[in-house]
């Protein structure tokens, strides 16, 4: 069993996923759950604060991060959005260019109908407690009722258990109740203006077909007893796919209507994945660990990274190279024959996402904020901007 869920929980079961940067900056977020109503305050050093996704909706670039904060580009420099929310933000995913979601700590779920200049809640922490509660009732309900129409004792001590471990989430819940919501959610996936999902810490799972409007719990739909952390969901078109801790990997063809466990080459924390032009898996993680697949996940090929560090996000590049990014700068550059140039962003920062601009151009995200890459800072000014200097 997993251990009730507590923002300190959430950090020690998290410590190397990328979503744990803000919560150490994010203090407030240990004793005090009014940021899930709380308005993101303007700064004008944004720009520099902790940011942990960017994507782009056509011409227009959003990247979201720490207190709430959302940016946006087009023209211009960037801006700041307005936010009626200032906890941790994870990801973010566009259906076009005006309709958008973000997901967050707290329990929080955010979108926006006009391409991501202002943001409104859809869903907190509060109102996911009870969707669980409901769900796993519901499912010891049914639990039980096969318990009774049945006579084969080991199908029995099969049933009891699951109802036990539904019984011991109830008791997480009743607790955050008291305590009060920390659940994160991590990344979600849109298919399109009404069909999106959303993973998160513990094995959560939701739904909805409205766009919004409600959220349905279907964390049953995969193999996942232990409650184990769901890190990101990527696909293209019906091949969806999920990548979380303890090496977890799942895979639906049918756009999302049922799943199934593939075997992961690798047993420790998954933190990214991406498809290719061509549909390949790429999924990434823990201690520089890279995979690639060209048979939608039924075998894995093992990537040399020549790199310990945690590998956080990916992408790929109009030229077919793939992208990787992660902790102390790192870079990673991937081509067709799975040769890897490492190169360092002299921020030596953590960085937890990536996206191209032009061919050559890349902008990413994470401690340091938005990064670029030809970088627009030296190793001298890096060092003298993390000691304070003026």
């Amino acid at each position: 069993m997993r251990l009730s869920l507590s923002p300190l929980g959430v950090l020690l079961g998290a410590i190397f996923s990328t979503t744990v940067l803000a919560q150490e900056v994010d203090t407030s977020t240990m004793t005090d759950y009014d940021v899930i109503s709380a308005p993101a305050l303007s700064s004008d050093k944004i720009k520099s604060e902790v940011l942990i996704e960017v994507t782009t909706v056509g011409p227009r670039m959003v990247a979201v991060g720490a207190h709430g904060n959302i940016l946006w580009k087009e023209e211009s420099d960037w801006q700041q959005a307005k936010v009626d929310t200032s906890v941790l933000l994870t990801s973010v995913a566009f259906s076009d260019p005006e309709n958008g979601w973000a997901t967050g700590h707290h329990g929080v779920i955010i979108n926006t109908d006009d391409g991501g200049k202002t943001w409104k809640r859809q869903l907190d922490g509060y109102e996911l407690m009870q969707l669980e509660k409901s769900y796993f009732e519901n499912r010891i309900s049914n639990l039980q009722e096969e318990v009774e129409s049945t006579n084969d004792d080991e199908a029995i001590a099969e049933l009891e258990f699951q109802i036990e471990e539904l019984q011991f989430q109830i008791s997480n819940i009743e607790v955050a109740e008291e305590e009060g919501p920390s659940k994160p959610f991590l990344d979600l996936y849109v298919k399109n203006s009404k069909t999106l999902w959303a993973i998160g810490a513990y094995g959560t799972f939701l739904k909805t077909e409205n766009g919004g409007d409600s959220w349905q719990v279907i964390s049953g739909e995969l193999e996942n007893p232990g409650g184990y952390h769901l890190n990101t969901i990527f696909g293209r078109g019906d091949n969806l796919y999920i990548v979380g801790e303890a090496g977890l990997a799942f895979a639906s063809y049918d756009g999302g209507i049922n799943w199934q466990t593939l075997n992961s080459p690798y047993r420790g924390s998954l933190f990214g994945g991406h498809l290719d032009a061509a549909g390949n898996i790429w999924m990434y993680g823990l201690r520089g660990n890279a995979y690639v697949s060209d048979d939608k996940g039924q075998s894995f090929t093992t990537i040399n990274t020549g790199t310990t560090v945690n590998l956080s996000a990916g992408t790929s590049t109009a030229a077919g190279t793939q992208l990787m990014v992660g902790h102390s700068g790192t870079i990673l550059e991937v081509d067709e024959q799975l040769n890897v140039k490492n190169k360092t962003h002299p921020s030596g920062s953590v960085m937890t996402d990536v996206i191209e601009v032009t061919e050559g151009e890349w902008i990413m995200t994470g401690r340091s904020g938005l990064l670029h890459w030809p970088a627009k800072i030296t190793g001298e000014a890096a060092l003298a901007k993390q000691q304070g200097a003026q």
